[in-house]
């Protein structure tokens, strides 16, 4: 349930549970919350749907595959000698704030400590709660690979990156996505240089919201780049990546020949993946931070 994803910034995504409740602009669209709902017919979930205050969480027993899933990945990695980054959650929020999930996270916890060659990237726009719900030991001495991390989807919400910084880590990465409105970073964010981390990303799906985020992507790139803080375009939004998508992908297209339809539509699935993650100047941004392990 996690060892494939599509997310470009990362190699495996897990989650020990399911659900949420929606905290600001940023979650509105939720594609989580969506896959929730779709997931519903499936044998393994538990009763009714997990977003929502009152709703459940999703859960394994801490003794299931599951949950031994990241030793499985730490092993392949270990035995070819590189490192997974690993997304936690992408089906939730981290550092949500309730009793039922303090077990699930003090066991998720000691699996990051049995997990060393996965860098694991915890995501959250709740993090005011990192202080709180981190292990003392890891406030003491940052654990190599936990990557702290927040979204910030608009000026209004740049405090999060204050709050995140109020607990040492080895990476700072900040997800301006889906990017909603104009954000200027603060000093001390891109002080940090490659031990910080920038991906910016249009708002995608027929409910998007913004027409005109291009200069604002551009504006983050201009902050980070002479600063050396790696910088990660994931995806143009729905308005300005499908006009700009069409005119591009007519231009690649109309020169080629193919001999069946089928080729053709192939040939355009593969061509418009690539110009998808294509910056504004023709180029491809993404850029990790730099960790020295040793």
């Amino acid at each position: 349930m996690g060892a494939n994803t599509k997310i470009q910034w990362t190699d495996k995504t897990w989650n020990p549970w399911w659900g949420c409740v929606k905290v600001s602009p940023a979650c509105a669209n939720c594609y989580a919350a969506g896959i929730d709902s779709r997931e519903q017919h499936k044998d393994w979930y538990q009763q009714g749907r997990h977003w929502g205050k009152n709703a459940p969480r999703h859960t394994w027993p801490h003794d299931s595959d599951h949950w031994r899933e990241p030793a499985d990945w730490n092993k392949e990695a270990e035995r070819k000698g590189i490192r997974f980054r690993t997304f936690c959650l992408s089906m939730g929020d981290v550092m949500e704030d309730r009793p039922d999930l303090t077990a699930e996270r003090t066991k998720l916890y000691e699996v990051i400590e049995q997990t060393p060659y996965l860098d694991w990237l915890l995501l959250t726009k709740r993090p005011q709660n990192y202080r709180r719900f981190f292990p003392s030991a890891w406030i003491i001495e940052p654990r190599k690979n936990v990557w702290l991390m927040t979204t910030v989807e608009s000026q209004e919400h740049i405090w999060r990156i204050d709050e995140m910084r109020k607990v040492p880590a080895v990476v700072y990465g900040v997800s301006a996505e889906p990017l909603l409105g104009p954000i200027t970073l603060p000093q001390k964010f891109l002080d940090l240089g490659e031990t910080g981390w920038l991906i910016t990303g249009g708002e995608s799906g027929p409910k998007s919201r913004t027409k005109n985020d291009g200069a604002w992507h551009w504006d983050l790139m201009r902050q980070c780049d002479p600063a050396g803080v790696p910088f990660f375009f994931k995806q143009h939004g729905t308005y300005i990546g499908m006009e700009r998508l069409t005119k591009v992908l007519a231009e690649v297209m109309k020169n080629k020949t193919f001999e069946t339809k089928e080729e053709e539509k192939a040939a355009k699935k593969v061509e418009k993946a690539r110009l998808e993650h294509m910056f504004f100047d023709g180029k491809v941004y993404q850029n990790f931070p730099v960790i020295r392990y040793r």
